[in-house]
C-alpha cells in the first residue's frame, strides 16, 4: 500500500491526478483494523487497485482526532447501520466526503460489499457523468454540518432542580443488579462514578452512591480487570462485565483509578483503594516510559488470537497450581474445563471475597493472601508468553490526565512515588511537547508532532492543576495558567465553548466545537471544570466567567439528552456548590504539620475542594496570587485558612482545630 499521512503532499496528489481520496482512520489497537489490514491492504492485488484508484490516507485516531471526529459525524449521517473503526471514508479532492463505511471484507460476502468489488463501483462512478452529482452531493453534506455548528445559545444555567430531574433520567437508564448502563456493550466510565460520588455526598442521595459503588464493585470482579496484574480493559461485550474486549488504554485506567480511590474516601473500603493503587502500579511497570511519560494502550491480540494472553486452559492452571491446591482458586475464579471464553478461562468471580471465604469456612485475610500468591505463580507464567502489541506512542490529552490520577492517588507519604511520577511525565512533556507556547499532541521515537487539539490543552491543565494542589510546586500552576491562556487566544468561540482545533490549525475542513462525552470527557467539560478550578485557587473572575460561558452553551444539548453530557453535570453541581472550598496551607519556616496534613486532606472526601501550599519565600506564587500575600503563616506557625467564595473564615494554627474543620468539610 501506498499510504499518505494526512496533509498537503496527498492533497496536492488528489488534485493533480485527480483522484478521490481513500481515507482509512483507525488505531494501533483496534481488532478489526488488523483484520483489515490483513484481509485487504497486505492483499497485492488488492492493494495495487486501490493505489491506482486513489490517493490513500491513513489516520490514526489517536494521534489526529479533530480529523476523526468531523469525519465520523459525517459518517454517522451517511451511514444507516453503527459506525466505528476502522473507519472508510471516500473523500473529493476538496475533502468532502461522499461514502462511508466502517469493516469491509476483502470481497463480497454475507451482502456485506467487498473492498475490491467497491473500487471498480468507485472508478466507475469517478469517471462517468454521475460524478458531478457525487461532488454536488457532497459539497452539500459539508454545507448542512456549517450550519447547524454545536453552538449553544442559552442565556441561563442548568439550575440544581434540572439537575435532579437528569438525574433520574439517568438511574432510569442504569443496572441496579451489574453496575453501569444497562444492555451491552459496557463501558467503564469513571468520570461517571466521580460525578454520583460528587452529587450522592452534595444532594444526600443514596442512589446515586448505590449506583456507583455496584458498578466499582462489579467492575472488579469481572473479567474486565485483570486480576493477574492490574488494569481494566476498554470494555465488556455482555452486561455482566465477564467478556471484555481485551485492550487496554491509559485514558481509561486514569478515570478507573481515580474512582476507585475516591470510593475508598467515601466508604473507607479497602478494596477500592487497593484496587486504584493496583491500576497505578500496572500503569508504572508497563505503561511508562524511561523519561517520563505514559504510553497508550495495550492490543486485545497476541499469538494471532484475541485476549490470547489473558486466558487460561482449566489443565495449564492445575499444573502450576497444583491440583488440589488449585480447586479453591479455580472455585473463586470460576476457573472449569469448558472454559467462559473459547474454551479458555477469563478470570472472573460471582461472589464477594468476604462471602465466599464465610462459605468455605475460611478468615478471609488468609484466604485472599493465598489467592495473592497464586496469582503471582500465574503472572509470571504469563510472562513467558508473546505479550500483545504495546501502542508506545505518547499523547499529550492521555498523559494529562494519568499525571491528574497519579498526583491524587497518594494516601500516604510512603507512596509518593505514585507522584513523582507525575511530575516526571510532566517534565517530559514540557520539554519534548511544548514549543515557542503551542502544545503538540504526540511523541514517539524522540519525534513530536501534530498541533495539539483542546483535550491536549484541556487534560494536562487538569494534570497540572493536580500537582500544584498535590504541593509539587507553583512552576505547575504556571504552567496552568499559560495553557489557559493559550486555549483563550487560539480556540476560544465568541458563541460560547471552545473550538476542538485552534485557529491556524490546517487541513480541517470545518471547525466545530464539541460538548457531548464519549469514551473520553468533553474538552470543554474539562475545560470548565479546570476554570472553576483556577477561579477558586486565584480569586480571578475572568476564570468564572469563562467557565459560565461554557455551562451557558452546552445548557441546550443537556436538555435533550443529560446522560450524554455526564462531565458538565459533574460541572453544574460544582458550579452550583456555595460550599465549594478553598484550602490555603501557609506553612512555617519547618514546614510543620506538611506531611500530615497532605494526608488528611487527600484522603477525606471533599468534593470541589481546591487546595493552595504556601510555602515561604514562594516568590513565584506570589507573582501568580499575589492576595496570598495577606495569607501567611501567624506567628511562624503553620496556618490553614478555609475559604468559600472568596471569604475566609478564622485562621487555624492549632493541628486538633484543623483537623476538626477538615472533617466539617
Amino acid at each position: 500500500m501506498d499510504w499518505y499521512p494526512w496533509g498537503q503532499e496527498a492533497f496536492d496528489a488528489a488534485q493533480h491526478l485527480d483522484r478521490p481520496i481513500f481515507l482509512s482512520i483507525g488505531y494501533a489497537t483496534c481488532h478489526w483494523c488488523h483484520v483489515m489490514e490483513q484481509e485487504s491492504f497486505e492483499d497485492a492485488s488488492i492493494a495495487k487497485e486501490l493505489n491506482a484508484t486513489f490517493i490513500c490516507i491513513k489516520v490514526d485516531r489517536e494521534e489526529l482526532p479533530e480529523i476523526d471526529s468531523i469525519y465520523m459525524e459525517f459518517a454517522q449521517s451517511m451511514m444507516s447501520g453503527a459506525t466505528g473503526w476502522p473507519l472508510n471514508m471516500i473523500l473529493t479532492p476538496a475533502l468532502q466526503p461522499f461514502f462511508a463505511a466502517t469493516y469491509l471484507p476483502a470481497h463480497t460476502l454475507n451482502g456485506m460489499v467487498g473492498l475490491s468489488e467497491l473500487i471498480k463501483q468507485i472508478r466507475d462512478v469517478w469517471t462517468s457523468e454521475e460524478r458531478k452529482n457525487l461532488e454536488l452531493q457532497s459539497a452539500q453534506i459539508v454545507e448542512i454540518f456549517a450550519e447547524h455548528q454545536n453552538i449553544g445559545d442559552a442565556d441561563e444555567i442548568y439550575e440544581v432542580e434540572e439537575l435532579h430531574e437528569a438525574l433520574d433520567f439517568i438511574f432510569k437508564n442504569a443496572d441496579p443488579v451489574n453496575g453501569g448502563m444497562k444492555g451491552a456493550p459496557k463501558f467503564p466510565l469513571g468520570y461517571h462514578i466521580n460525578f454520583m460520588l460528587n452529587y450522592s455526598a452534595k444532594a444526600k442521595e443514596s442512589r446515586a452512591l448505590f449506583l456507583a459503588e455496584r458498578s466499582l464493585q462489579m467492575m472488579h470482579r469481572g473479567g474486565i480487570y485483570d486480576h493477574l496484574a492490574g488494569g481494566f480493559s476498554r470494555y465488556s461485550t455482555d452486561e455482566k462485565w465477564l467478556l471484555p474486549h481485551f485492550e487496554k488504554m491509559l485514558y481509561d485506567n486514569s478515570f478507573l483509578a481515580t474512582a476507585y480511590f475516591e470510593a475508598w474516601k467515601v466508604t473507607k473500603r479497602l478494596e477500592y483503594r487497593n484496587v486504584a493503587e493496583e491500576v497505578v502500579d500496572y500503569i508504572l511497570k508497563e505503561m511508562t516510559h524511561s523519561l517520563g511519560g505514559f504510553y497508550s494502550a495495550l492490543d486485545a491480540d497476541s499469538e494471532g488470537k484475541e485476549g490470547y494472553y489473558y486466558t487460561w486452559r482449566y489443565e495449564e492452571v492445575q499444573k502450576l497450581l497444583g491440583a488440589s491446591e488449585s480447586r479453591l482458586f479455580c472455585d473463586y475464579y470460576d476457573i472449569t474445563e469448558a472454559g467462559n471464553f473459547e474454551g479458555r478461562n477469563i478470570l472472573h468471580t460471582n461472589i464477594a471475597m468476604e462471602e465466599f471465604a464465610k462459605r468455605k469456612g475460611f478468615d478471609p485475610l488468609e484466604l485472599e493472601a493465598l489467592f495473592a500468591e497464586q496469582r503471582n505463580i500465574l503472572a509470571k507464567a504469563r510472562l513467558l508468553r508473546i505479550p500483545p502489541l504495546k501502542d508506545d506512542k505518547i499523547l499529550c490529552s492521555w498523559n494529562g490526565l494519568m499525571i491528574a490520577t497519579m498526583a491524587k492517588v497518594v494516601h500516604h507519604k510512603e507512596i509518593h512515588r505514585y507522584s513523582d511520577a507525575a511530575v516526571k511525565a510532566a517534565h517530559f512533556l514540557k520539554e519534548h511537547l511544548w514549543k515557542n507556547g503551542i502544545l503538540l499532541r504526540r511523541w514517539r521515537d524522540g519525534e513530536a508532532c501534530y498541533e495539539g487539539s483542546l483535550e491536549d490543552y484541556a487534560f494536562l491543565t487538569k494534570g497540572c492543576l493536580a500537582l500544584f494542589e498535590a504541593n509539587r510546586g507553583s512552576v505547575w500552576l504556571e504552567w496552568a495558567l499559560e495553557l489557559v491562556a493559550a486555549l483563550e487566544t487560539h480556540f476560544h468561540n465568541d458563541l460560547g465553548g471552545y473550538y476542538q482545533t485552534s485557529e491556524h490549525q490546517e487541513h480541517i475542513i470545518l471547525r466545530k466545537c464539541y460538548y457531548s462525552d464519549g469514551a473520553e470527557p468533553s474538552g470543554n467539560g474539562v475545560h470548565c471544570e479546570n476554570l472553576m478550578k483556577l477561579y477558586q485557587i486565584t480569586g480571578n473572575d475572568v476564570y468564572l466567567e469563562r467557565a459560565e460561558r461554557i455551562l451557558k452553551a452546552v445548557t441546550p444539548y443537556i436538555e435533550k439528552y443529560p446522560s450524554g453530557y455526564c462531565y458538565h453535570l459533574m460541572n453544574i453541581t460544582r458550579y452550583h456548590d456555595k460550599n465549594a472550598a478553598t484550602l490555603v496551607i501557609a506553612l512555617n519556616s519547618d514546614n510543620h504539620h506538611q506531611e500530615a496534613l497532605f494526608e488528611v486532606i487527600n484522603n477525606s472526601f471533599i468534593p470541589h475542594k481546591s487546595v493552595v501550599w504556601v510555602h515561604q519565600k514562594d516568590a513565584l506564587l506570589l507573582k501568580l496570587i499575589p492576595d496570598l500575600k495577606h495569607q501567611i503563616a501567624q506567628e511562624d506557625k503553620t496556618t490553614l485558612y478555609i475559604c468559600h467564595q472568596g471569604v475566609c473564615k478564622k485562621p487555624l494554627t492549632s493541628f486538633s482545630e484543623m483537623l476538626e474543620a477538615i472533617a466539617l468539610l
